[in-house]
């Protein structure tokens, strides 16, 4: 049998502390110096700037344009930072940093409560090390928020269910973190919660009584945090409530949104996806339902009951709906707590054993084949494929189809960061294994976090190698530099394509040759701006006496014969001006 002795009271503490010392280091220092990305985070950050540049809190716009689709509180708490610390890029990612290190200090308490300091630990570290929470925190997005507040309602249930008194505050926690999930992503945030605590009654064979429940105080908490907003938006915008509740819940479930979505991850795309995710832990995962039984306790069987509810509710959901790569984030903290509480028992299992090594043979194996790899195409003077970076039509609807538009410059510049996380996996991995075979398993761990900790620095790294082909920041720039009232920026192209210039500059974008898919359902307001031009009427602004801009593909300049000056040329765009 594998023993440990039991660390000392201080060496406890410090283990309580780690995830959450460790998930502001990486998450803080990386949230600022990188341009807003097009499409998903141009529009959340437009909103939430145009709520401080507006002073309407009620009604997000992006654009000029109503912007309808989802909950304000992310906006809000975006908002607020922005007016706080001023219009930037650290400004705008700070709440979604600090809401991951709120989903990790919740992943901790929940997995002390039940297994202990040790699985709190590792889960915490398994949740903030994962490669998707780092991947999908890189945007300002609504799910790290929704995530957060699955977490706590379940946090809190679970306190309720195995305090014998089944107090009331518990309860409240759980209704009140119910109501900032509707506020972040609307029904699913009621949905996955309550359905998840069905299905863990119904796991466990049990009945609770009603009173326990304390329905009426709860409910009426979560009406008085989440309805107030609801009334007043209704009252604002006609038709709000169809649009919201069936329009973008209902519908889009059923597949009959309008605009209709054209877009979705393959189930057996999105399966396979969500163990690159959850990556290195992934590897501990056979352990982690193979020891699944062996809980010591009624808390932990507690535990791990309500993870596999957990994840039955939200694999089972999204495997019957539409689905992006970043559907799978509410999986990733449940995943961590299972592998925390495997890895922080005592006993030699083998699947664990077998997990270090297969992670040690896959480091070795990378680093071979990488070096391999650099030396045939220096050698043999192998180049990549020329990619156009294009950045018209729908490809962006998926969270990483960009990849298949990295020009070759950009693929050879990216050689560096993976050359660095393929040395730390080789080396990271290998001393976690030679950890683990000397019993110290919780340096085999932070070995591993150490791994994770370069690969997120890699990631900021290649984020800002990318960043003119996946944000508009330099041209924003350079109109912000000139523009005056009464100019006018026009996209040539899809407005997702270059919808950061928001951020960056202070007029309202208009398109030509192309749709601004997403503003679509506020376009058709009476009041909202025009922004989709016709070929007729943007020929017609530009030969006007108004200063114009647009931003074009270079293969488009000679096509459309525009003439005037050329400002900025960025990859395969161009900013011209018409006077």
């Amino acid at each position: 049998m594998m023993t440990q002795t039991k660390p000392p009271g201080i060496w406890r503490r410090m283990e309580a502390l780690l995830p959450l010392v460790l998930t502001a280091a990486v998450y803080l220092s990386t949230a600022g110096n990188r341009a807003v990305l097009d499409y998903d985070e141009g529009h959340y950050a437009q909103v939430a700037l145009q709520m401080v540049e507006r002073g309407d809190w009620v009604t997000p716009y992006d654009n000029g344009v109503r912007f309808l689709e989802k909950p304000p509180l992310m906006y809000w708490l975006t908002a607020a930072s922005l007016r706080a610390f001023g219009v930037n890029e650290f400004a705008l990612r700070l709440p979604t940093a600090l809401a991951v290190m709120a989903l990790v200090w919740a992943v901790t308490r929940m997995a002390r409560l039940a297994a202990g300091t040790r699985a709190a630990a590792i889960a915490g570290l398994c949740t903030a090390s994962s490669v998707g929470t780092y991947l999908f925190t890189r945007e300002t997005l609504h799910d790290v928020w929704l995530v957060l507040f699955i977490t706590l309602a379940l946090y809190a249930f679970l306190e309720w269910h195995l305090d014998p008194l089944h107090s009331l505050r518990h309860a409240l926690v759980f209704y009140a973190s119910l109501a900032g999930a509707v506020m972040t992503k609307s029904l699913i945030g009621v949905a996955f919660p309550v359905a998840s605590v069905v299905v863990f009654f119904l796991l466990a064979r049990e009945r609770p009584k009603w009173r326990t429940l304390h329905v009426p105080p709860g409910l009426s908490l979560f009406l008085l945090l989440a309805v107030p907003w609801h009334w007043l938006v209704a009252i604002r915008n006609q038709d709000f409530l169809w649009f919201f509740f069936v329009n973008e819940q209902f519908l889009r479930f059923l597949g009959k949104h309008d605009p209709p979505i054209i877009w979705s991850v393959p189930l057996l795309v999105f399966w396979v996806l969500l163990l690159v995710w959850f990556f290195p832990w992934t590897a501990f995962l056979p352990a982690a339902f193979a020891e699944s039984h062996k809980a010591a306790d009624r808390s932990q069987r507690a535990l791990v009951m309500l993870v596999f509810a957990w994840l039955i509710v939200v694999l089972g959901f999204y495997s019957v709906s539409g689905r992006l790569e970043h559907y799978a984030f509410p999986v990733l903290p449940a995943l961590s707590l299972l592998v925390g509480v495997a890895l922080s028992r005592s006993d030699d299992s083998w699947t664990v054993k077998w997990a270090f090594r297969g992670l040690a043979i896959l480091g070795a194996v990378a680093l071979v084949a990488g070096a391999v790899a650099g030396v045939w195409f220096v050698a043999a003077g192998h180049g990549f494929k020329t990619a156009e970076a294009t950045r018209t039509g729908m490809a962006y609807e998926t969270d990483f189809s960009v990849l298949a538009k990295i020009p070759a410059a950009l693929q050879w510049s990216l050689l560096k960061p993976a050359a660095v996380t393929i040395a730390a996996l080789a080396a990271g991995s290998l001393a976690a294994l030679w950890f683990e075979t000397r019993r110290r398993r919780m340096q085999a761990v932070l070995s591993l976090v150490a791994v994770m900790i370069v690969a997120c620095g890699m990631i900021q790294w290649s984020l800002v190698i990318c960043e003119e082909m996946i944000s508009s920041k330099e041209f924003g720039l350079a109109v912000a530099r000139e523009a005056r009232p009464g100019d006018h920026v026009v996209v040539v192209g899809d407005f997702e394509s270059a919808n950061s210039l928001g951020f960056y500059q202070p007029l309202h974008v208009e398109v030509v040759d192309g749709v601004a898919y997403s503003l679509i359902p506020g376009m058709k307001f009476p009041d909202a701006p025009r922004i989709v031009l016709t070929a007729t009427e943007f020929e017609t602004l530009w030969r006007s006496g108004n200063r114009v801009y647009a931003l074009l593909p270079r293969a488009r300049l000679v096509e459309m014969n525009l003439g005037g000056t050329e400002i900025l040329r960025v990859l395969d765009r161009v900013l011209v001006r018409n006077r």
